[in-house]
């Protein structure tokens, strides 16, 4: 039986699992409004747009393309944060407190981006009916979710993290569903992945061979397919009842 992505979603979203952070794109209701009252910026790959610890205050909504959002350590090691595609907004946290920014962001692929000031944000908030609520919902929705990915580098070995970090990854929009399994293309490199949940390379490599061993997933090129959602979410909840 074919499934849809949306009903394959929820089913990577059951509780226990790795969360999904609830309407997390920018809401179709309130774009034209942000966009009466932006200008427009061409991206290409590799573009730095905020710099960590930098004084500017624009906010973005992503027309196309996708960007990164990471840190760097002492050492010079990325600790990749997210990655957001087009209908996702970032820069807010500048623009509201008046801070610096709190982490770089990267264009890793060409793209569109609608910009407006700080000032002129914070005004939007007040003026568009809703926008308020989504944003105060939308940071609620981000400190229950850092506050899970703190308590998984503590307290959840590699295993669950590579295995939390596919659950997240099968919620994305662009992952595919088919046949009851769904698709992950293109996957992100074993790099990435370590990056993203603190461990290294190798890693992930041998926690994402074991479960392709086990026929819970399988992998080809830069695509990785989920055979199992169930057992892959099962395998996860174990390590969140130790």
């Amino acid at each position: 039986m074919r499934h849809s992505s949306e009903a394959l979603a929820r089913r990577a979203s059951q509780k226990g699992g790795a969360r999904v952070i609830q309407g997390d794109t920018f809401p179709a209701e309130l774009r034209e409004p942000f966009l009466a009252r932006s200008r427009q910026v061409q991206v290409r790959a590799g573009h730095i747009i905020c710099a960590e610890g930098s004084d500017s205050t624009d906010v973005y909504l992503i027309r196309s393309g996708r960007v990164r959002i990471s840190l760097f350590s002492m050492q010079g090691r990325e600790v990749i944060l997210r990655d957001m595609g087009a209908g996702h907004l970032f820069g807010e946290i500048a623009a509201i407190d008046a801070g610096h920014r709190s982490a770089n962001v990267t264009a890793i692929e060409d793209g569109s981006l609608a910009y407006v000031r700080g000032d002129e944000f914070v005004d939007f908030l007040g003026a568009v009916p809703q926008a308020g609520l989504w944003m105060t919902r939308r940071l609620v929705a981000r400190v229950r979710d850092l506050t899970e990915k703190a308590s998984d580098l503590i307290m959840i070995p590699v295993a669950g993290r590579v295995q939390g970090e596919l659950l997240r990854l099968a919620r994305e929009p662009e992952a595919g569903a088919e046949n009851g399994t769904i698709v992950i293309t293109p996957m992100p490199t074993h790099s990435d992945i370590a990056a993203r949940i603190g461990t290294h390379r190798e890693a992930v490599t041998r926690e994402l061979n074991l479960l392709a061993k086990e026929r819970i997933i399988r992998q080809s090129g830069r695509s990785v397919e989920i055979l199992a959602l169930e057992r892959l979410q099962a395998h996860h909840d174990r390590f969140r009842r130790v």
